[in-house]
């Protein structure tokens, strides 16, 4: 069976899950990376662990299942940058950083942030991704993912775009670990093959636990012309003026990985 159509399965049936046993939160499961119960609880065990204590600087994706994590990031102290594929007018990365602005200030900026609601302020700035410093940790959200790290989102590829700018810009390293949060119901068994272009896992942290993938794979180092397709450009409208603006130009062939 072709991967994206054993995907869709899974997202179809995991929205379906969710829906049925009342997981998602509104505005619902389908069609997006869902909010969950529970995901306060999966921000908490995140900031348990010693990678989350040790990074000064996190990437966060600005969906609504994340703002909790957002929130620990500027409550921590942590600089917390956020990417908005819809923004490219200044610059595509939203940086918090928290000692300029006053708590509350800070944790209603860090709900906001990607979501192309937020307004700069003193402490706040967009900034394109050349300019972003290297960060320490990358949280991001899923619609399923299963033990070995194999990740689906909702389809439309903008995680895996900005992983891949960020490792063509630098901000992000082969060795940046990437931690997902979801709920155990998320969690699928199906076997299911990666991607060269998907991101890598590193932790899956659920309400119930964290699971480690200690399993050693070949990182995306950049974006490959096989990523931008008719449907991320609609999705993205922005897309196109972001990359000219990182004056990335896409060769016509190129590795994968490493």
């Amino acid at each position: 069976m072709p991967g994206s159509v054993l995907k869709a399965q899974i997202r179809e049936r995991i929205w379906e899950r969710m829906t049925r046993d009342g997981v998602a939160l509104l505005p619902g499961a389908y069609g997006r990376t869902p909010a969950f119960r529970g995901q306060e609880e999966s921000a908490q065990r995140l900031r348990g662990l010693e990678v989350w204590r040790r990074a000064e600087r996190v990437l966060v994706m600005g969906e609504p299942a994340l703002m909790p994590v957002r929130e620990a990031a500027v409550e921590d102290g942590k600089v917390l940058t956020v990417p908005d594929l819809s923004c490219s007018d200044q610059g595509w990365m939203v940086e918090l950083v928290p000692f300029l602005l006053d708590p509350d200030q800070a944790r209603e900026a860090a709900r906001v942030a990607g979501s192309g609601a937020a307004g700069l302020v003193c402490g706040n700035c967009c900034l394109r991704g050349k300019d972003v410093a290297p960060v320490d940790l990358m949280v991001i959200g899923a619609v399923g993912v299963d033990r070995r790290g194999n990740r689906v989102g909702k389809g439309t590829g903008g995680a895996d775009l900005v992983y891949a700018l960020g490792r063509a810009r630098g901000f992000l390293k082969a060795e940046t670990p990437v931690a997902v949060l979801v709920h155990g119901l998320q969690i699928f068994d199906e076997p299911t093959d990666r991607e060269p272009t998907d991101i890598p896992i590193d932790y899956i942290v659920t309400p119930q636990g964290v699971i480690l993938i200690e399993a050693l794979v070949m990182r995306p180092k950049g974006l490959h012309p096989s990523m931008i397709t008719p449907q991320r450009l609609r999705a993205f409208p922005a897309l196109r003026v972001i990359l000219e603006r990182e004056g990335i130009e896409l060769p016509p062939a190129a590795p994968l990985t490493g």
